[in-house]
């Protein structure tokens, strides 16, 4: 029994010392052991003053100090923004805009950093570095801005605005002295809001208008101009059409008059046809509708002629035969008694007349 009570206490010491050493060991570690993430910068300061920089994307992993007598000091080495409180500038046409900038930065030196801001308690270096940062990018913006009109930051054209070719100088103008000053690399700077006072948007509003209105005129005359060069070709282009129609008609009636005097010479040769033609020509235009006609011979001299034959024109005259009295009655028409010369012809040779010489078939 006792010794196996001497075992028991043996083991339990064992396990004690064991333990002890285990912490001791822990407690080394944590003393004389540091670790450096990959999205931070380190700096190893013995005696206060900076003996190593330890770069996250490069060193990252397990280090030794010396406790005591090195200290550790930890920077952000992500990227952050800040933004600037709107203010009011003058652009070079002396116009007055507030505006509101951002700037996206991260710490690219750390030694430099630690240097400009002197403060490395409780991880206040980041804000106090945000400010340096603010203080010069107000600067810039009222330098930069200084060399711009309103134009290059407010145009109806998005041709001739410069909003990116702005920020592009904004950050020339930032970068280059934050990295020299205080070790911080800026990867952005842009405008986040632009805004005009009371007064200049006024102004603004009535420009705008302005030059709304001179483009509208502008528009409307050469619109004039358009117009009355389409009418001056269109009314050339009637006036030669319509003496070219005007000539073609002469030449068309010219022949017509030709073609006519023949004919004439032919009717006058033969009245008895002309009558005839110029008869059914009457009739065509006045029975061209599809309606029921009662025919007057007193009204229509083509029924006249139908109905008794032409009468005797005066000599060398072509009018049309007068009508032959009144219209018959409603029924046979009467039985005409023909000539003693023509009796032995019957009645519709002599009802008929004859087709002149030359006109026939």
């Amino acid at each position: 029994m006792r010794k196996m009570a001497y075992n028991r206490g043996r083991k339990g010491a064992v396990a004690t010392v064991l333990m002890v050493a285990i912490v001791v060991l822990l407690l080394l570690a944590w003393m004389f052991l540091f670790k450096v993430d990959f999205t931070e910068h380190v700096l190893v300061r013995t005696f206060g003053k900076t003996t190593a920089v330890l770069d996250g994307a490069d060193d990252a992993g397990l280090h030794v100090r010396w406790p005591f007598v090195q200290e550790i000091v930890r920077y952000d080495a992500r990227t952050f923004d800040i933004e600037d409180a709107a203010n009011e500038l003058t652009t070079k046409d002396h116009q007055n805009i507030t505006l509101t900038t951002f700037c996206a930065w991260r710490i690219k030196n750390p030694l430099t950093f630690q240097t400009a801001v002197k403060d490395i308690s409780g991880g206040s270096e980041q804000k106090a570095g945000q400010e340096l940062i603010r203080t010069k990018l107000r600067s810039a913006k009222g330098s930069v801005i200084g060399q711009h009109n309103m134009a290059d930051l407010v145009n109806t054209e998005a041709s001739r605005m410069q909003i990116a070719q702005i920020e592009k100088q904004l950050k020339d103008a930032l970068a280059a002295e934050v990295l020299r000053d205080y070790g911080v690399e800026v990867t952005m700077v842009g405008i986040k809001t632009l805004g005009l006072p009371e007064s200049v948007s006024e102004k603004v509003i009535a420009s705008m208008k302005a030059e709304r209105q001179r483009e509208a005129s502008n528009y409307a005359s050469a619109g004039q101009a358009q117009a009355m060069a389409i009418r001056e070709r269109a009314k050339e282009s009637a006036e030669q059409i319509l003496a070219f129609a005007n000539r073609k008609a002469g030449e068309i009636r010219a022949e017509g008059d030709a073609a006519a005097a023949v004919q004439y010479a032919k009717f006058e040769a033969n009245w008895q046809l002309a009558a005839f033609l110029r008869s059914l020509e009457s009739l065509k235009k006045e029975l061209q509708g599809r309606s029921i006609f009662l025919l007057d011979a007193t009204a229509i001299p083509a029924v006249g002629y139908f109905r008794h034959g032409p009468s005797l024109p005066k000599a060398g005259t072509m009018d049309t035969p007068a009508p032959m009295g009144p219209p018959a009655p409603v029924g046979p028409a009467p039985a005409v008694k023909a000539p003693a010369a023509d009796a032995a012809k019957g009645p519709a040779e002599n009802n008929v007349p004859k087709a002149p010489a030359g006109l026939g078939n």
